[in-house]
């Protein structure tokens, strides 16, 4: 029996998405209490910093970017929550390092500061899944997104990036995020792949079932069952 919740001072993964506005989405993990979150954020880093990162993805479109704060300045997740943490130095990655301590980096060394906490919750094992598969909709005036809403082990953690900005969704909504459920599908906990093949799809909005409303996806960014579900004799997690 554990004697108390301890969070301690770690470093964490991102998944980077987005082009004028910059979002991460944090790489959790059942196993570490460390990692217990699901966190949604809008960031801001240095602006030649984001012109290379730009440039890198219209170089790469199929690539994903990991952005992970440095051995030298680790923090705690609730620290960000109540807003202890506002700014770490961190590295951007082209892929999934496999140590962000000895890998090279895209870009080395900048600072990250938060703009705006979009989602941060720590799991609840007693939790029951959704009933429909469901995600975390946030994004801007230009840009949209996908996080998939994460229960407890097994699961899995996804990003996508959608065609446009849904109408339907007054841009104040958008920016703070809000829970979509897709219907007739659902939540496919244990899935190895992405559960969402087609382009458009119908959702309710946070669960009210009296209408729905349509979303197109333009592209997966993340996919990975591995590393939520990584335990301590997990040899990898790509």
């Amino acid at each position: 029996m554990k004697n108390s919740i301890n969070n301690t001072p770690d470093q964490h993964g991102f998944v980077l998405m987005g082009t004028d506005q910059l979002y991460i989405d944090h790489l959790p993990m059942f196993y570490m209490q460390n990692h217990m979150y699901q966190l949604i954020a809008e960031i801001t880093i240095p602006e030649t910093a984001r012109q290379q990162y730009s440039k890198d993805q219209e170089a790469h479109p199929e690539s994903f970017y990991i952005l992970g704060n440095l051995e030298n300045d680790k923090f705690t997740l609730p620290s960000v929550a109540i807003g202890e943490t506002t700014t770490f130095q961190a590295d951007i990655f082209r892929g999934l390092p496999e140590d962000p301590n000895k890998d090279t980096p895209l870009i080395h060394n900048i600072t990250v500061k938060f703009k705006q906490l979009i989602r941060i919750r720590h799991f609840d094992f007693n939790q029951k899944y959704p009933e429909n598969l469901t995600y975390v909709l946030f994004g801007n005036e230009n840009e949209a997104f996908l996080s998939h809403y994460l229960t407890k082990q097994p699961d899995f953690m996804q990003d996508i990036q959608l065609k446009s900005p849904p109408l339907w969704l007054q841009s104040e909504q958008l920016k703070m995020g809000v829970d979509i459920n897709f219907i007739g599908l659902s939540d496919t906990k244990d899935a190895n792949q992405s559960p969402l093949t087609a382009t458009s799809y119908n959702v309710m909005y946070e669960g009210q079932t009296d209408t729905s409303f349509d979303i197109h996806i333009y592209r997966n960014i993340f996919f990975s069952d591995k590393i939520p579900n990584k335990t301590p004799n997990t040899k990898s997690i790509v």
